[in-house]
């Protein structure tokens, strides 16, 4: 079965009634297949004035006459989440917090609004090579990379959407998707596009001619880039002052945990407030990461800190 088949049934067989949603490729191709099938509303996290995903998102919404809500938030906004948020992931990696604190804030949204069934576009980017850490690598990497997380891979939004009352599912996810991406040579996965090379070959070749060419070719931005949440990074950092160097040195000779810098640290400082110290190893899990001591599946990146590799 090709792939747009197998995506019009993934969507098909959920049928959710909202979407958070980006305007990116994946986000595009789950709203134009979902717009017929029990879609009713769009939301768009908006952090600062004009984020590079709002042009985009708010030309597909129209177009496809689904109700679309950007949601403005400011950087103080987004600190004010990070604990509900560090609750439900247990992490204080900035890279999960920079990213997922976009999808608490759309899911929280959609809960207050009525809505029990998300769709996100989770897993089109570890399936189809969308990273430039997998399209810029040989064919044979990148068909090994794709296995991997095709294998391994999995993400908060279910888990965030379970606080608010909300599920949460990918069609990128469904069974189908995933062997058939996971059988894919590595070389399909990549084309060039006028003079910009780029992964998700197989996802932009199926679907052209259903989506708008701006969006079937952007390049590849992570949430906390295209919603602007990026810049808490600096924000969060300020708050830690001149305090780093002794704290991290403590930290480390007290809790056992590696901070990184400014950022790492003020995350580190509501960890510790919502769960009461430092992570707790669970021996019932495999890995122990070296970075903070907490424990968990076999991997190279630490969910809870963030090191790698492990």
């Amino acid at each position: 079965m090709d792939l747009r088949r197998l995506m019009t049934r993934a969507v098909a067989e959920r049928r959710c009634d909202a979407i958070l949603f980006s305007g990116g490729l994946d986000t595009s191709i789950v709203a134009t297949l979902a717009k017929d099938r029990g879609l009713r509303l769009a939301v768009t996290v908006a952090v600062g004035e004009d984020p590079p995903d709002l042009s985009y998102a708010v030309s597909l919404a129209r177009s496809l006459e689904v109700e679309h809500v950007v949601l403005r938030r400011t950087l103080d906004d987004l600190l004010a989440s990070l604990p509900g948020l560090i609750r439900i992931i247990g992490s204080f990696d900035g890279m999960f917090l920079r990213n997922d604190v976009v999808v608490y804030e759309g899911l929280r949204e959609i809960a207050a609004r009525g809505h029990r069934s998300c769709w996100t576009g989770d897993g089109a980017d570890e399936l189809f090579a969308g990273y430039s850490f997998m399209f810029e690598r040989s064919p044979a990497e990148i068909e090994t990379t794709v296995r991997r997380f095709a294998a391994t891979m999995r993400f908060n939004g279910p888990a965030i959407g379970r606080a608010f009352g909300v599920e949460v599912h990918s069609p990128f996810l469904h069974p189908g998707v995933v062997a058939h991406a996971a059988g894919l040579p590595g070389a399909a996965m990549v084309l060039e596009r006028d003079g910009r090379r780029m992964g998700k070959a197989p996802l932009r070749l199926a679907f052209e001619g259903l989506l708008p060419d701006g969006h079937l070719f952007r390049r590849k931005d992570p949430v906390e880039v295209g919603s602007g949440a990026t810049r808490l990074r600096e924000h969060v950092a300020a708050t830690v002052g001149d305090a780093f160097a002794a704290e991290a040195a403590r930290i480390l000779e007290e809790d056992r945990v590696r901070i990184r810098d400014a950022e790492h640290l003020a995350y580190y400082r509501l960890y510790c407030e919502v769960f009461g110290g430092p992570p707790r190893a669970d021996p019932s899990l495999p890995k122990e990461c070296p970075g903070c001591h907490a424990r968990g599946p076999d991997g190279t990146y630490c969910r809870v800190c963030g090191a790698y590799p492990i």
